[in-house]
C-alpha cells in the first residue's frame, strides 16, 4: 500500500488543506446522513441530528484534542501554540466519544429528547465516521504498526519511521484494520437500530453498549500492534480506556436487560 506523496491535498489562497482534515470532514458528513436516515426510518425528529450535529462535533473535537493534550502535557506545556493546530493530527477517538456523548446528553435534556434512543441512532454514525476518518492517519503516515512483509503493508517515509525500525520500509496498516472493523460495526449497528422495534430483546441504548464492547475489544488488540502509543503508567493509554469501555458496555447491557426483564416479569404477575 503506497502512502500519499504529500499530506497536503491542495492549497487555497496560500492555506494548505490537508487530507487529514478532508477525511475527518467526510466522516462527519457521512455520519450525519446515516443518523438522519435511521431517525427518519424510526419515526424520530429528523431535524434534531442537523441541529445537534455542530455542537456534538465541536464537543467531540474539544474532547479529542483535550485528551491528546493531557497525554502529551509536557510537550504542549513547552509548545502552547501547537495546542490548537489540528492540521497535523492529534485527535483521540476516546476523547471524541466522551465529549460528543456529554454534549448529546445536554442537548437531549434541554430539548426533552430520549438520550439513549438518540445514542442508538448516533453510534452507527460514529463507527462510520471512524472508518472514514482513520484514512487521515494514512495521509499523515501515522498510527501504523510494526514492520511487515505482507502485501498490504503500508510504505512509510524514512522521516516518519520509529528509530528502532529505521531500516524497515513497510509496516502494518493498523489504521486500515481499525477502519475495516469500524465499517463492519457501522453495518451491524445500523441493522440492529433499524430492526430494533421487531427485536423483543432490544432495549434503548443497546447499540451504544454493544459498540463500547466491540470497539473497546478491537482497539485493545490493535493498540498492541502500534508503534506510536501514548502511555499512562506501564500500559498504553488506549488499553486503559478500551478496557474501561468493555467493562462499562458489558455492565450496562447486564443491568439494562436484567432490570427491564424483572420489570416485565413483575407486570406479568
Amino acid at each position: 500500500m503506497p502512502s500519499p506523496a504529500s499530506p497536503v491535498a491542495f492549497t487555497v489562497l496560500g492555506v494548505e488543506v490537508r487530507w487529514y482534515a478532508i477525511f475527518i470532514l467526510l466522516g462527519i458528513v457521512a455520519a450525519v446522513i446515516l443518523v438522519r436516515w435511521l431517525a427518519k426510518r424510526r419515526g424520530m425528529d429528523a431535524d434534531f441530528p442537523i441541529d445537534a450535529a455542530p455542537w456534538v462535533v465541536l464537543a467531540g473535537i474539544v474532547g479529542a484534542r483535550g485528551y491528546y493534550i493531557l497525554l502529551r502535557f509536557d510537550y504542549f506545556l513547552a509548545n502552547p501554540g501547537e495546542a490548537i493546530n489540528l492540521r497535523l493530527g492529534g485527535l483521540t477517538i476516546h476523547g471524541a466519544i466522551a465529549g460528543g456523548l456529554l454534549m448529546l446528553a445536554f442537548l437531549c435534556r434541554r430539548q426533552r429528547q430520549p438520550f439513549l434512543r438518540w445514542c442508538d441512532f448516533i453510534i452507527p454514525g460514529v463507527a462510520l465516521a471512524q472508518a472514514i476518518g482513520r484514512w487521515g492517519n494514512w495521509a499523515n503516515q501515522e498510527a501504523f504498526g510494526g514492520p511487515t512483509n505482507l502485501p498490504w503493508g503500508v510504505a512509510i517515509d524514512a522521516g516518519n519511521r520509529p528509530p528502532p525500525y529505521a531500516a524497515s520500509e513497510r509496516f502494518h496498516p493498523t489504521f486500515l484494520y481499525e477502519s475495516a472493523f469500524n465499517l463492519l460495526y457501522a453495518v451491524i449497528l445500523s441493522w440492529l437500530v433499524f430492526n430494533a422495534p421487531r427485536l423483543r430483546w432490544y432495549r434503548d441504548g443497546d447499540a451504544l453498549w454493544i459498540y463500547l464492547i466491540l470497539y473497546g475489544s478491537i482497539r485493545f488488540v490493535i493498540e498492541a500492534m502500534r508503534t506510536d502509543s501514548l502511555y499512562i503508567g506501564p500500559f498504553p493509554a488506549a488499553h486503559w480506556i478500551s478496557g474501561g469501555m468493555i467493562v462499562v458496555g458489558a455492565a450496562m447491557l447486564l443491568v439494562r436487560h436484567r432490570w427491564t426483564s424483572t420489570e416485565v416479569a413483575g407486570h406479568a404477575r
